[in-house]
């Protein structure tokens, strides 16, 4: 079926890639410009992608544009997949795609609909979270009929870099099952119990700031969670921003204010939290140096 991909992140080139694979015929790429200064995690470019598979390249920050609605009135899409993408469409959009749109989210559908899925399931200390591909038949989020999930365990020391990585591969594994079954029109349709729905909201990069009020093994959930792709969790020394990418709570006997750092070891500098310490092992500070008896905040 002529198939349009609405992405802009690498899990929807990597099933971009799959699609094409099997079965799908790509007429269409929906993507960010570069210049665009839209937030995101795991950006990527299309523009390679679009010219290897054939397809009509269009960039756009808004996909309910008319120049989109255009684009797609002229490419006349049986299907349009949308995977990676920041915003939800609306009805004239979806009204362009006679057999259908289709989305994934990263979680089991309908529980923890809405934003930012990874940072999230680790901040909730979810035991398992997973990959749902739906059709989206309305403006709401995450709300229609499913065809089919994977479930993704969540290990205890999972970090956001390494359950991106298995949750990219379960749309991966679901795009090359399921795409071959939408286009021959047997899929599957389950709908949702709106009942047992939740919502998660939108995280921002502000929103990684670090408390060290906190207990030291929530810290370390805090950091993480927020880890690559994704922004980092962050503190300040000063006026100088550091990121920290990678932390664990330790033993540290010292009593000090929540914030200081009270040691320094071969892994790195240790600093006093709310109660325990953190160690981290991994960031980026900004011109000072984190030394024993400095203060973050």
């Amino acid at each position: 079926m002529r198939t349009v991909w609405v992405s802009d992140d690498i899990i929807g080139r990597d099933c971009l890639e799959v699609a094409a694979e099997v079965g799908a015929e790509i007429v269409g790429v929906v993507t960010l410009p570069e210049s665009a200064t839209i937030d995101r995690s795991a950006r990527c470019r299309f523009d390679e992608i679009a010219a290897r598979v054939g397809a009509e390249y269009v960039e756009a920050e808004d996909v309910n544009s008319a120049d989109v609605l255009a684009a797609l009135e002229r490419l006349d899409p049986e299907l349009v997949f949308i995977v990676g993408w920041y915003q939800l469409v609306r009805e004239p959009f979806i009204a362009r795609a006679r057999e259908g749109v289709f989305g994934m989210h990263p979680t089991l559908l309908p529980r923890h609909r809405g934003r930012a899925s990874i940072p999230w399931a680790l901040l909730s200390g979810l035991a398992r979270t997973g990959v749902t591909l739906f059709q989206i038949v309305d403006a709401s989020a995450d709300s229609g009929e499913i065809v089919r999930q994977v479930v993704v365990d969540i290990e205890p020391d999972d970090t956001a870099t390494t359950l991106f990585e298995r949750v990219a591969t379960a749309h991966v594994d679901l795009i090359r099952e399921y795409v071959p079954e939408i286009v021959a029109g047997t899929a599957p349709r389950i709908p949702q119990d709106s009942a047992r729905a939740s919502t998660w909201p939108r995280r921002r990069p502000a929103d990684g700031i670090i408390d060290w009020e906190t207990r030291a093994p929530y810290l370390y959930d805090w950091v993480r969670a927020q880890t690559r792709p994704y922004p980092g969790a962050f503190t300040y020394l000063g006026d100088e921003k550091v990121v920290v990418w990678r932390a664990r709570p330790v033993e540290h006997a010292e009593l000090a204010p929540a914030g200081t750092v009270v040691a320094e070891r071969a892994e790195g500098p240790v600093v006093a939290c709310g109660e325990g310490a953190l160690l981290l092992e991994e960031f980026e500070p900004g011109a000072g140096q984190l030394v024993v008896g400095a203060r973050l905040g």
